[in-house]
């Protein structure tokens, strides 16, 4: 007889989970909060609503009501009021979640992020611990992964140094590496100048025709945007095998509560399309909503806790920007696939000149993260632009011909590129999700609050790398650089007071031996209840310094298959 496995989400985890367990003959219903903006999924190309266009993107099409469904956010527990009500984290509230709208980057983990604690050992402040696994434990799963969504690139051009860089593969990837972006071929000329180790980053892009989808046509509209073609695909590859194994998709079904009894869920309640209220029964409940929803969910269910540590260990990538400007000549940084070089060498907590910083800082190491070469702004958002500088000469005058001018010549758009340093966000016991005492979305439901300030590792490690970044820039040509620090000061964490933009959402929910020190067990299942788990990034006991989607896609494979 079938057990009966409900799934909360469809974004990358879930979808894997859904995946894995309906090959196995569960009866794998999926709950989805948001709405279905596809045709038929078991299709490889199914019709879309999703476009490469600004205005969709810039409406918040698919992303959570800012209004409705608001989050808080806070620098220190200590703050009474939240900083921010609104869209914080805009993570795409849809069939197939944030991978509809990715970058599509899929770099792996190394195996310093999996035995941190035993390689680098303690840092004051933080709480690091080793994963339950190790990089070679996972490393077929990548494979797997690769496989299923289609990955492009050339592991023959990835670099070998530092020698902690790029572990052992099994093989090459499925697809060769798609056309460069000049952009980011202009900015590694300039890391390669400074001796660093730019290379093409392996894409979930196809660059070729594979499992029935075509290649990329290079529109150049990708990171942030949906794909129409589908030559860029995530979440939906697993989301089909698991339709095709007999999985059913819910949309517009939104899990309110875990229904526990002791130490066994035995369902969920959640809301339809129509405000109504359900009651659904499993066998197994798998949680996969993202690391913020995740954890709200749990704490609206009242799931024991007795260590207080649901929530705790929040992470977001924290990420440090320059930008350079062509004035002779146009990198045509909005032209293409996304971002096509990355370079790992400020990974290395031995990069030179990277323990010295640390230590007179008064930090045993730090790590900043890889660098993204090449990337700039869409047309709205130059258009944006444009308008504030005008309104500063004009303030009644928001349109007219100086606009029009201004985006005939693309001054930014097509001159500007930059360099985005994806920086490691250390595991803080302080840095929470939790809910709101005070805010409630539109059914009265408190909102999610999270708590969020970098600590000195980060800090420091911005301070060390932004010079270098403005030097990349420089030698790459740019005519005028700048690079902005995200640590104006210890009482203002974030620059200007604006809320975090990374997307990459991790922790709340680690995994680990010790219920004191994480939430779920090795396989990412709850440490207080025998068939609650968890199939997203919340699970990850430290942030690594690179995209995580690969990972949490990896790892919930892993996970799912002792689910079974």
């Amino acid at each position: 007889m079938a057990t009966k496995a409900i799934v909360v989400g469809s974004g990358a985890g879930a979808s894997i989970a859904a995946m894995v367990l309906a090959e196995a003959h569960h009866d794998v219903v999926i709950l989805e909060k948001g709405a279905n903006w596809f045709g038929d999924l078991r299709t490889p190309t199914p019709a879309t609503a999703f476009a490469n266009d600004d205005i969709k993107r810039d409406r918040a099409f698919a992303k959570p009501d800012p209004v409705a469904e608001p989050r808080t956010y806070r620098w220190h527990d200590t703050d009474a009021d939240p900083r921010h009500v609104g869209s914080f984290q805009p993570l795409l509230q849809t069939v197939g979640g944030g991978t509809v709208h990715w970058g599509a980057d899929t770099p792996r983990y190394w195996d310093i992020d999996f035995s941190k604690a035993s390689m680098l050992g303690p840092m004051p402040g933080a709480e690091v611990i080793d994963w339950p696994f190790t990089y070679e434990e996972l490393a077929p799963y990548y494979d797997r992964v690769e496989q299923l969504i289609g990955v492009a690139g050339d592991i023959g051009s990835l670099p070998t140094a530092p020698t902690l860089a790029h572990a052992p593969r099994s093989g090459p990837l499925p697809m060769p590496a798609g056309p460069a972006q000049h952009s980011s071929t202009l900015v590694a000329e300039g890391c390669a100048k400074l001796g660093l180790h730019p290379f093409p980053v392996p894409m979930a892009i196809n660059s070729q025709p594979y499992d029935g989808r075509p290649a990329c046509n290079n529109c150049g509209f990708c990171s942030g945007y949906g794909c129409p073609i589908h030559a860029r695909v995530g979440s939906l590859a697993p989301l089909r095998r698991a339709l095709d194994a007999g999985a059913e998709l819910r949309p517009l079904s939104w899990v309110t509560k875990i229904d526990v009894v002791g130490r066994r869920a035995t369902g969920v309640s959640w809301i339809d399309a129509h405000g109504d209220t359900h009651t659904e029964q499993a066998d197994l409940v798998v949680v996969g909503a993202m690391a913020i929803e995740t954890v709200r969910l749990a704490l609206l269910s009242d799931l024991p806790d007795p260590h207080q540590t649901a929530g705790r260990w929040f992470m977001m990538h924290w990420f440090t920007d320059g930008m350079g400007v062509w004035f002779d000549d146009e990198p045509h940084a909005s032209k293409g696939r996304s971002i096509t070089h990355d370079a790992d060498d400020f990974a290395d907590p031995d990069f030179p000149g990277a323990r010295a910083a640390a230590q007179a800082a008064g930090l045993p190491y730090f790590r900043g993260g890889t660098l993204e070469l090449g990337g700039s702004q869409g047309v709205l958002d130059e258009a944006a632009t444009y308008r504030r500088l005008l309104s500063t000469i004009q303030p009644h005058k928001p349109f007219g011909t100086e606009l029009k001018q201004l985006m005939r010549a693309s001054v930014l758009r097509e001159r500007l590129a930059g360099i985005n340093m994806i920086g490691e966000d250390l595991p803080y016991r302080r840095n929470s999700v939790d809910l709101d005492p005070n805010i409630t979305d539109y059914r009265g439901l408190p909102v999610a609050r999270v708590t969020y300030a970098p600590g000195p590792h980060e800090i420091e490690a911005q301070r060390f790398y932004l010079p270098w970044i403005a030097q990349i820039l420089r030698e790459a040509g740019a005519t005028h650089v700048t690079a902005v620090s995200d640590a104006a000061s210890p009482d203002n964490p974030v620059a200007g007071g604006d809320v975090p933009s990374t997307q990459h959402v991790l922790g709340g929910m680690r995994m680990g031996a010790d219920p004191a020190l994480s939430v779920t067990d090795g396989s990412g299942r709850h440490h207080q209840l025998d068939n609650v788990v968890i199939a997203d990034g919340s699970v990850f006991p430290t942030s690594g310094a690179h995209n995580p989607t690969l990972t949490i896609m990896a790892t919930t494979w892993r996970n799912a298959e002792k689910w079974i």
